[in-house]
């Protein structure tokens, strides 16, 4: 385990998951299962930010949804904690022409203890807004399933990892002479974040009239068997498994190929991967691929669309030259239904029988060919 994120480590939710209190002061979570942080040790925030919302291009690719009232469908998949959905719904408020955007967000994720502390996270945006909206989707949920998160969120030593006005609301509905039985305490929970915590900004524009136009419904299980029983047609898809040699079931070229069957002709994945697998598997399945950048001009991930007007940077020579290496091997699962341990010993087995130049190989001698080019000019 990195040191850095080990100094950091709170056991607070179960055996197999820690908080992590992330460079920009937003809480991440760390899995043992899988020896893997979800969220970036920069973080967490920034993260979404960086590699989920500015690769939408938004208002170049999605605002005239917005202008004539049509409803954007997002399918989160691996929401967790839900940031990458929380980013999602504080920028459409921001938006100067936002006025009651219909937004329907799915969000598909195995461990339904997550998604329940999704609105009480600190997540550092600056009001409760977007902690009311959640809130207020998943209330009847929290209520039928208090069980689940009363005794993390209780818990004082897990504070620092959760916004403290909502924490505060939340243990004078809970705690002070509320009959637990009644799902009353949430109204009266809900009209004090409100009226008391979301900012003046947002009070204008977070009318009930426009909160109608949000929905956000979670889907626990295998992401696979949602995206196979599906009868939505999903805008935007917000890709953020484990990588792929973790968690291979959701990134085969079966997958994306059953992504690509349930999403609109001006749709957008977005990924923070920059795998050649993925990105030739995501080729296999249809979709025109392009990269991503961050703001310093680094690589932060990967898009694909089947309309080629949304790729703002499609992949170059370099790129596609190492898609064709062992690097850019994909996974398969046939029926969607292998499990990780199967998938990898194909993978592995589609390696030793292919037989393809190493990825170092093809680095080592792009660059060479380049220095020799730069010595002829």
């Amino acid at each position: 385990m990195n040191t850095q994120i080990s100094a950091k480590l709170h056991s607070a939710i179960d055996n197999e998951t820690d908080f992590v209190l992330t460079d920009d002061g937003t809480t991440g979570l760390y899995s043992h299962s899988v020896s893997d942080i979800y969220h970036s040790s920069y973080g967490a925030l920034s993260e979404a930010r960086e590699k989920f919302i500015r690769p939408l291009n938004f208002t170049q690719n999605f605002n005239n949804n917005i202008l004539t009232n049509k409803t954007i469908r997002v399918l989160d998949i691996c929401s967790g904690i839900g940031y990458n959905s929380k980013a999602f719904l504080d920028y459409i408020l921001k938006l100067p022409t936002f006025s009651g955007a219909k937004i329907k967000i799915d969000a598909l994720e195995y461990n339904k203890q997550l998604v329940l502390l999704a609105p009480f996270i600190n997540d550092g945006l600056k009001d409760a807004a977007v902690a009311f909206l959640l809130f207020n989707e998943l209330k009847d949920e929290i209520f039928d399933n208090f069980d689940l998160i009363e005794d993390v969120i209780l818990n004082k030593s897990n504070h620092p990892f959760f916004s403290r006005r909502i924490i505060t609301l939340f243990e004078k509905y809970f705690l002070n002479g509320y009959n637990k039985s009644s799902p009353t305490r949430f109204n009266a929970f809900l009209h004090n974040i409100y009226y008391h915590y979301v900012s003046k900004r947002n009070k204008t524009s977070l009318k009930p009239s426009k909160i109608l136009n949000f929905s956000f419904a979670p889907h626990y299980g295998d992401a696979r068997e949602f995206i196979k029983s599906t009868s939505a047609c999903y805008d935007i898809v917000f890709l953020d498994a484990f990588t792929p040699l973790k968690l291979p079931t959701l990134w085969s070229e079966e997958f994306f190929k059953q992504l690509y069957k349930i999403m609109s002709d001006d749709s957008l994945i977005v990924t923070y991967s920059n795998s050649a697998a993925v990105r030739n598997a995501m080729l296999a399945a249809g979709f025109f691929v392009g990269k991503t950048f961050d703001k310093k001009n680094r690589p932060s991930g990967t898009v694909a669309s089947k309309n080629s007007n949304f790729i703002s940077q499609p992949l170059d020579v370099f790129d596609l030259g190492l898609l064709k290496t062992n690097a850019g091997i994909t996974f398969n699962d046939p029926e969607l239904e292998w499990d990780a341990k199967t998938i990898l010993e194909r993978y592995n087995l589609k390696k030793t029988r292919l037989k393809l130049q190493s990825s170092s190989s093809y680095i080592k001698s792009h660059k060479n060919k380049k220095e020799k080019s730069c010595m002829t000019l």
